[in-house]
């Protein structure tokens, strides 16, 4: 019989070389790598993958205008141009622009704006940077791959990681997105080390600058509170939510000063009405404001109704609609939710009903997609079992994720936030199948 072999508790695996005081995966045979091995080859092969990995990530969003279908038809697709267009009055006119009203968190744009300021009008310098993004991710997500999985397993993690589609591309569109991937994962990266304060307090930080970029996770950063409070003591946890509100309350002052009412970071009562309506289809409508919807046994127009000078007031009468839809449709609801669960679940799923028909010949691999996912869900169950303090951080993060999924819109681009670590759990799911085989 095939003798396990752990990254034990403080001991030392000889086979892999350093001690791993995390990881209880067992390793498959095929797996190892002896000592007088990774003393040879282990240090130019480390530097020739990264300088592999940094081609493909800084060469992609450079090309990406050329290669993807959608930037292809247009450089700046979606929410790039409102992105560009706000970015771009803020350095020109000096002011930032609600374009689209409190929906958008600025932090993205302000890093846009920081590199029009020094580059002039140019996205491709933006494109560049969102690949510079990538790598941070990256390797913010080898670190937390190597202190679950060991050092192969991880390079393995950020080769996936590398040349996954929806983290490829995504670096090609000026979307929040973008930031949002490396401050996630090195928030967590922290939040896993957070028994030391200063690593709390770094958490805490990129928490609250991640709730700057997407305001929806302003909230995710009281769950990671709660869980150093259960993992480390209350201290961390008080650390993180002091950092986090340290980083997101000047903004929030300064939008009382200029609205007249608190905002957190942003409000998604508009967005929440785009995505729940009658003809709502799990993604999001681009003409929903010429709906008709039953209010009070009387329709109106969403455009009429919604109306008003004020952003806040239309975003809460926006709210209110949206949930006297639901109030009045529950089924019809349920329904909905089933539509998002399904479009996120599709191997390119896409928000905009009117671009899925590019894609849809891919439809047909969306079984190899499932595969993926549910490998992803083998490796994260028995993670849970061996180690559920440690992975039931990044199940708080996908938790949360598909949360926001079912309250706003489904799709790829919703669930990207989750895709670093889902590809970390499939990677442990393969390893956790090869080990089997092995064994017989």
């Amino acid at each position: 019989m095939m003798r396990k072999v752990y990254f034990g508790r403080g001991v030392e695996n000889r086979e892999w070389g350093k001690a791993n005081p995390h990881s209880l995966l067992p390793i498959p045979q095929s797996m190892r790598l002896h000592m007088g091995q990774q003393k040879k080859a282990t240090r130019w092969w480390a530097i020739g993958f990264w300088c592999a990995v940094g081609a493909i990530r800084l060469g992609y969003p450079l090309l990406a205008p050329s290669l993807d279908p959608f930037l292809r038809q247009y450089p700046l697709h979606g929410d790039a141009l409102v992105h560009d267009q706000i970015a771009w009055t803020l350095v020109s006119e000096g002011r930032y622009e609600y374009l689209k009203g409190l929906q958008v968190a600025p932090a993205y744009m302000w890093l846009m704006a920081g590199v029009y300021l020094l580059m002039g009008h140019e996205p491709q310098a933006v494109r560049l940077v969102n690949g510079l993004q990538g790598l941070l991710t990256l390797w913010g997500i080898w670190q937390i791959a190597w202190r679950w999985l060991g050092e192969k397993p991880a390079y393995w993690t950020v080769a996936l990681c590398t040349l996954h589609p929806h983290l490829l591309m995504i670096s090609g569109w000026l979307y929040t997105e973008n930031l949002a991937l490396p401050l996630l994962v090195w928030a967590l990266v922290f939040a896993l080390r957070a028994n030391r304060g200063r690593e709390a307090v770094w958490a805490g930080g990129l928490l609250g600058l991640l709730a700057l970029t997407r305001a929806n996770f302003l909230p995710f950063a009281l769950l990671v509170a709660l869980w150093c409070w259960g993992r480390y003591g209350y201290r961390p946890a008080v650390s993180i939510l002091m950092a986090t509100l340290l980083v997101v309350s000047p903004y929030i002052v300064y939008l009382y000063g200029r609205f007249g009412h608190f905002i957190p970071i942003g409000l998604g009562g508009y967005t929440f009405l785009w995505a729940n309506n009658p003809e709502a289809d799990g993604g999001f409508r681009a003409d929903f404001l010429e709906l008709r919807m039953e209010v009070g046994g009387q329709e109106v127009l969403v455009r009429d109704y919604i109306a008003s000078p004020d952003p806040v007031e239309r975003d809460r009468k926006a709210l209110r609609l949206a949930l006297e839809w639901i109030r009045q449709n529950p089924t019809d609801f349920l329904h909905l939710l089933w539509k998002k669960t399904r479009l996120t679940l599709s191997a390119f799923g896409l928000q905009e009903a009117g671009n899925r028909r590019l894609v849809r010949v891919l439809g047909r691999v969306d079984w190899l997609y499932w595969l993926f996912l549910l490998i992803a869900l083998l490796g994260l169950v028995v993670g849970w079992r061996t180690s559920w303090r440690e992975f039931s951080l990044p199940a708080l993060l996908i938790g949360w994720v598909w949360l926001t999924i079912w309250l706003y819109a489904g799709g790829s681009r919703p669930l990207l936030p989750a895709m670093p670590f889902i590809t970390l759990f499939f990677v442990r799911g393969i390893i956790l199948l090869i080990y089997r085989a092995e064994k017989g």
